[in-house]
Formats: C-alpha cells, sequence, structure tokens
C-alpha cells in the first residue's frame, strides 16, 4: 500500500512538473511571438508603448495616430470588415499584395508578419522579422483599385 502511494505521489508530481513546464513554454512562444510583432512595428518607424496586442485592436502611436493590429495568419476579420465598409474590392487586392510580398521576400524561419493599418483600412504597413533579427517593412497603400508596396529602408 506504502508502495502504490509513493508511486502515485511521483507520477502526481512528474504530472505537475510537466504540466507547469508546458505552460512556462507556451507564456515563451506567445512573449516570442508579441516581441516579434513590436519588433516589426518598431521597424515600421511607428513607436508604441508595450500595449496589447489583439487582433484588430486599435494602437495608438507616439503621436496620437491610431492603428489597427493584424497578425497576418489572423486576418479574416480585417479582410470582412474591408468587404462591409467599402463598395470597390479593396479586400482581393490586399490579399494579392500580402500574397506577392511573401513570395518575393519572405524566407524559412522568419515571423509571422505584422499588419498595421490606418483607420481608413487603406494604408500602412506590413513587416516581418527574420530569423537573424533583420527587419523587413513594407509600407502599404491602396490606390485606384490596387494595393501598392514599397521596401522600407
Amino acid at each position: 500500500m506504502k508502495k502504490r502511494n509513493v508511486i502515485l505521489s511521483g507520477l502526481f508530481l512528474v504530472g505537475v512538473v510537466f504540466v507547469g513546464s508546458s505552460l512556462y513554454a507556451s507564456e515563451d512562444v506567445a512573449s516570442y511571438i508579441k516581441g516579434n510583432h513590436m519588433k516589426a512595428i518598431h521597424a515600421m518607424g511607428i513607436e508604441v508603448e508595450d500595449q496589447k496586442l489583439e487582433n484588430m485592436a486599435t494602437i495608438t502611436d507616439e503621436n496620437g495616430k491610431k492603428w489597427v493590429f493584424n497578425e497576418f495568419t489572423k486576418s479574416t476579420n480585417l479582410i470582412e470588415i474591408m468587404r462591409e465598409k467599402y463598395e470597390e474590392d479593396v479586400a482581393g487586392p490586399f490579399i494579392s499584395v500580402q500574397d506577392e510580398i511573401m513570395q518575393e521576400y519572405a524566407k524559412p524561419g522568419d515571423s509571422i508578419p505584422t499588419i498595421l493599418l490606418d483607420e481608413t483600412l487603406k494604408e500602412g504597413y506590413f513587416a516581418f522579422i527574420r530569423e537573424d533579427g533583420e527587419a523587413l517593412s513594407f509600407k502599404i497603400k491602396y490606390d485606384n483599385g490596387s494595393w501598392e508596396y514599397e521596401l522600407e529602408k
């Protein structure tokens, strides 16, 4: 009976350590992703304090300008809002410009891209961080039926 209790106590302790380390690891991943988004925002030339970064959240830069934040892999709501807000097709070309940037510049190991758009959702930035820490930032703007982009140096 004592041997069984010792074994059960040992298994419980191993389970607690495993669950604790898994929670700790997931917090590190979330912090790492947020850190990459903050680096990308800084690379865009936008200074923001450590704000909560959630999709479709409005963040305010040091000049008081408001930006809509989005993570590339979770931009479905952003695209739907573009479709609802404008009669013209802003969303389709927006998807295309993201694809064009990724096809030309993305490499394995790059971070999940960060998207910041102004309140009109027709101008902003698309950026990601390379595995070596280099930031690539693209100014994007909707004009006359298409989105244009320019790599910022």
